[in-house]
Formats: C-alpha cells, structure tokens, sequence
C-alpha cells in the first residue's frame, strides 16, 4: 500500500472522507496503519483550530475532538459526514470550555446539568463571595492545609487524640516520600497526589480523573506545581490514556492496587528515569 501523494484538501468531499472513514474503521488497527489516517486528522484539526480558540482552549485540543468525532459511526454513515463532525466537534468544546467555568467535570458539562452556572475566579468580584459565605470554604483544602501544618514533626505524641490519618492521607505521605526522593518538592508534591487520590475515588475510573484534572485548572493551582510537571505526575500517577498494557501506561496507582509496593517500582528503571526527568527540582537545577 502506497501512501496517498494527492492534496489533503481532497477530504473536503464528503464521500472521500466517508470512503477514508470506513476503510480506516474496518481494517485492524487502522488509525495507527492506514497511510491517510494521520493526513486526516491533522486536515481536520486544522479546519477546527480556530473554533477551539474562540472557544478558551489550546489549538492542541482540536486534534483530540476530531479525532474523538471521526471514529463515530454516525459520521461514517449519517447523510452530511462533515455536518456531524461540526456538530460533534463544537458540542465537545462547549463541553469543555463550560467545565472549565463552571469547575465541574466533563461528563457533567456534557449532560448540562448544570447550564447557566459559572464559578467566580478571585479577582472578579470587588467584594469577595467567601468572605461573608461561609459555605463557600472548601473543606478538603482546610483540612488538609492543618495535616500539613505538623507532617514534618517526627516527635508527635504516641498518646495523641487526633484520630488515625486516613488511608488515602497515608498513600499520598509515602508516594510523596517517594517522588521526594527522585527532585519533587514533598509539599507540593504531597498536596497533588492526595488531590489526584480524592478525585481519582470520586471519578470512578482514571482516563476521566485524568482529563478531569487536566483541564481543571485550579487543582494545579492548589498544588503549586509547575503546569509540565502537573501533567507528568498525573501520568506518573494515572498511566497513559488508553494504554493499560504497559508499566508506565498502567500508571502507579493502578499498579499499586494490583499489588505492587513502592519498593518494587523502585525497580523500575523506566519508571525512576520518567519520575526523574519530570520533577521540577531537577529541571530548575
């Protein structure tokens, strides 16, 4: 099979990109081996870059909502090909940029239940909300802002009356302890990983934790991360999405919940070399 030396422009017929659409979707492993999938999805990224822009998001997040429309059977099948991938492509970046808004999830945005809501940022209200609201505290950051007030005592009373931390706490102190040991600041570092851990149990499944967090912007801020190395410790954390097959697309946590200790992915010279490379003491020295 040679590769297509015609003008990408060609996908601009409806039936060619029909035509494309079905012979990549029935022949195995198509979007990796068909010799037009990738002129395709970068023909159609672009067409949408600019949507994604009007609507707060980066170029890059073009790609992933076309190609995330382009594998839908409505497109190859529906009357108007291109007309279904618009249609799918604009509904996917108003999801997004309403999640971002509103600070909820995708699935969430999707399903509009919460239509018309947007969160107030610091900065835009001269009189600030929380500080006559006193619903508007967050409980998780109070609360885990006094944990770390006294992690770093190594004396704490044997005899203490504060209950026992909580399994998820006693996850994130030793994944801390462990990245800590590779350049990644233990604070921070202890703060995003219990943030990553709560989310992770309340999502359901990592790929939508993943996005989640990626795209909430405020978690990062939370955690005082740089933005690169907020994304490497998602995942370092969550694994590749996608890739369940691989060590480092497993990711730790689910590595760990199949049994494997920290000691043993210490052993993982993959493993210690991507931790390493991403952690942002190394990069700032």
């Amino acid at each position: 099979m040679t590769t297509p030396t015609t003008s990408p422009d060609r996908f601009h017929d409806s039936e060619t990109l029909r035509a494309a659409l079905i012979r990549i979707c029935n022949t195995p492993d198509g979007w990796r081996t068909d010799p037009e999938a990738d002129e395709l999805i970068c023909y159609a990224a672009e067409r949408f870059t600019q949507m994604a822009i009007k609507h707060g998001l980066a170029p890059e997040d073009a790609m992933s909502a076309v190609f995330e429309a382009l594998r839908s059977p409505a497109v190859r099948f529906g009357m108007d090909p291109w007309g279904v991938v618009v249609t799918a492509v604009a509904t996917t970046f108003r999801a997004w940029q309403f999640a971002d808004e509103a600070l909820t999830s995708i699935d969430t945005a999707r399903r509009g239940g919460l239509s018309g809501c947007r969160a107030d940022r610091f900065g835009e209200r001269e009189q600030h909300s929380w500080q006559d609201d006193l619903a508007m505290s967050v409980d998780f950051i109070d609360d885990l802002m006094e944990r770390l007030d006294g992690f770093d005592e190594a004396d704490e009373c044997a005899d203490s009356e504060e209950p026992d931390p909580t399994p998820i706490w006693e996850q994130a102190l030793d994944l801390a302890d462990w990245l800590a040991r590779l350049g990644w600041p233990r604070v921070n570092t202890l703060i995003a990983v219990e943030i990553v851990l709560r989310k992770l149990a309340d999502a359901g499944s990592r790929p939508t934790c993943y996005e989640a967090l990626r795209r909430e912007r405020r978690w990062r801020a939370i955690s005082g991360l740089p933005a690169t190395s907020w994304t490497a410790l998602l995942r370092l954390l969550l694994g590749t999405p996608g890739d369940d097959v691989t060590p480092l697309g497993k990711g730790i946590l689910l590595r760990q919940a199949l049994g494997e200790s920290l000691e043993h992915l210490a052993g993982d010279k993959d493993l210690i070399k991507t931790a390493s490379q991403a952690a942002p003491l190394r990069k700032a020295a």
